[in-house]
């Protein structure tokens, strides 16, 4: 399934226009292209941003948008880690009902309510930990630090370099990645 992978989003309420900066993942070489998403900026006339930043959450959530470092990507990291409970009530994602069952009419008819919207709300709104989390290993006398690749971890002596993350669930997800790693650990720093 194709999705874009974002580069910025830009909401203009001036002009009532949305931009977003992707590529289709799908085609080679990616080219980054800015383009006016028309439903959005419509829906930003009709209905303000707040219902923009929400349907931009909820294409983050469904996987049509990835990447980016944005308050979507972040509000969907804290769907994930802070509200996770919560959230598998409406997690399209964790359920097998069939296409065209009562199951999954109601499945869709929860993922369009105002609790789910609500929940969405929430996390956009949602101020970050301060603390983040390293991934680190010793080395003779030295500490490495890691640093996130999509297909691998690259250990770097600067600190200043390497990955942070806003929560202990991500770096444990991450780490699940691989096999094979030995005495590597999470260090807690305050930033």
């Amino acid at each position: 399934m194709s999705y874009e992978i974002i580069r910025s989003i830009c909401i203009d309420e001036k002009q009532n226009k949305v931009f977003i900066t992707c590529a289709s993942n799908n085609c080679r070489p990616l080219y980054f292209d800015k383009v006016e998403f028309n439903s959005l900026s419509e829906m930003l006339k009709e209905k303000g941003r707040e219902a923009v930043e929400l349907r931009i959450l909820k294409l983050y959530e469904e996987g049509s948008f990835q990447q980016g470092k944005n308050k979507y990507s972040k509000a969907l990291s804290v769907l994930r880690n802070v509200f996770q409970e919560e959230y598998k009530f409406f997690d399209w994602n964790n359920h097998n009902s069939k296409y065209g069952s009562p199951e999954r009419e109601e499945e869709s008819n929860r993922r369009e309510s105002k609790e789910f919207k609500d929940l969405l709300s929430k996390c956009l709104n949602y101020k970050l930990p301060k603390n983040k989390f390293l991934i680190t290993k010793k080395n003779y006398d030295n500490l490495l630090y890691g640093k996130k690749c999509k297909t691998c971890i690259k250990w770097v002596y600067d600190k200043s370099k390497a990955t942070k993350f806003n929560f202990k669930n991500e770096v444990e997800a991450y780490l699940s990645c691989f096999s094979g790693l030995i005495d590597v650990n999470i260090l807690e720093v305050k930033q």
